[in-house]
């Protein structure tokens, strides 16, 4: 072989070797606690092992009595110097390698503000100085979505200020890196507490419109809906006057009298409640409680359980309705269709509907539960139909149509 061949090949290794260990050795000192530790064992290593190659090892290679009785025993002290340095770190490392196996290894967990620290400081009542805290711990985390949501909790709830609380949400919700459910819900918040300590309706109507207006078309646009559509009744709440509740006054001639006074009953007028929720709804058509409270009233005082039945399947259709909604209005509608006569199929029909829009939720396992038990409510609630008394019956026998509702003569 050439000899330039055989430098060119012996420097290509060598350069090899080169890397390979400067790659080792970058990893190591990067995975290492204490790096200063390690390089002192790195420059102590290096000085013992150029002294045995430089100097020992010639004296061993020519032998003799110097090689026997000098070079041998300095190579003895060289290997003990390095055991001393590298025996307990290498044991730990191989140590490590084995209980990794087992549990899952060292990560570091994620650093986030010491939110031990400001709650303990809110426990004892020293809400200024968790508010300061937290301020010195959001200047490291300037982004951290929690932290600010405490700290603006602890400005409206526990110190009383709004104005600096809405501060802090402002500013959340300017940052950039926050999902939309996190800047919808920080809105949510910041409206409800407009509405519980200042009582300002127009300020959280303007926090659930600014959740329409950025997040359109999604999840939180529709619970937003939802809050603007209540904000009239909690407005007109918020309106009326504070009323003194009296408690009950006992009837002091009880025990005495022949007869009891009969209590009147009083109760809300049907008539009045559709005209309610019927204007409610042409200002507000996406107000998912007063379409189902409508449903309600058509199946129950209106005996209209095909309005019903319209009202829920509009509620089910809508967009980004909550899973678990949609299993209550589905449940609804198949106990509407079990009070009428064969209704069984319908009912089954509307559960399994409800199992093939999401099999995985909570809802489509109650629903295949309902199943196996729905003919035994079709049952039951055959059996609770009217039932028609008095002495008229006995000689009127039932026909047909009035035996399949249920007539049972006296």
């Amino acid at each position: 072989m050439p000899a330039l061949l055989k430098i060119l090949l012996e420097i290509v290794v060598w350069a090899a070797v080169l890397g390979v260990v400067g790659w080792v050795m970058r990893r190591w000192y990067l995975a290492s606690e204490d790096r200063k530790d390690l390089v002192w064992r790195w420059a102590i290593s290096a000085v013992v092992l150029g002294f045995l190659a430089f100097l020992v090892g010639p004296m061993v290679g020519r032998g003799g009595y110097v090689g026997a009785f000098i070079g041998i025993p300095l190579t003895a002290v060289g290997g003990l110097v390095l055991a001393i340095l590298w025996v307990g770190p290498l044991t730990g490392a191989a140590g490590s390698i084995i209980s990794n196996i087992f549990d899952g290894g060292r990560t570091e967990a994620e650093r986030e503000p010491l939110f031990s620290m400001v709650e303990a400081r809110r426990k004892r009542g020293r809400y200024a100085e968790a508010a300061d805290l937290m301020r010195q711990q959001l200047e490291e985390f300037p982004t951290h979505f929690r932290g600010q949501m405490v700290l603006a909790e602890i400005l409206a709830i526990d110190l009383h200020d709004l104005d600096r609380a809405a501060s802090v949400i402002e500013e959340l919700v300017l940052q950039e890196n926050h999902p939309p459910r996190n800047v919808a819900f920080a809105l949510t918040q910041l409206a409800d507490w407009h509405l519980k300590f200042a009582r300002d309706v127009p300020e959280a109507r303007a926090c659930f419109e600014r959740i329409l207006a950025r997040f359109p078309g999604t999840a939180e646009a529709h619970k937003a809906e939802q809050r603007l559509a209540r904000l009239a009744g909690t407005e007109t709440l918020l309106a009326r006057p504070a009323v003194r509740l009296e408690p009950p006054v006992a009837d002091p001639h009880l025990g005495v009298r022949a007869q009891p006074v009969p209590r009147p009953v009083t109760g809300p007028d049907p008539d009045e409640q559709l005209t309610a929720l019927i204007a409610q709804l042409e200002t507000f058509p996406h107000d998912n409680q007063a379409r189902e409270e409508l449903a309600m009233l058509y199946a129950g005082p209106f005996q209209r359980p095909d309005l019903a039945i319209q009202q829920l399947e509009q509620l089910i259709d809508q967009p980004h309705a909550p899973e678990g909604h949609v299993a209550r209005w589905a449940n609804r509608i198949a106990d509407i269709y079990l009070a009428l006569p064969n209704g069984e199929a319908e009912a089954r029909r509307v559960l399994e509907a409800l199992i093939a829009r999401n099999p995985e939720a909570a809802g489509a396992s109650a629903a295949t539960r309902r199943l196996t038990t729905l003919a035994f409510e079709a049952r039951k609630a055959k059996a609770g139909r009217t039932v028609r008394l008095g002495p008229q019956a006995a000689n009127h026998p039932p026909t047909g149509e009035e035996e399949e509702e249920g007539y049972i003569p006296s």
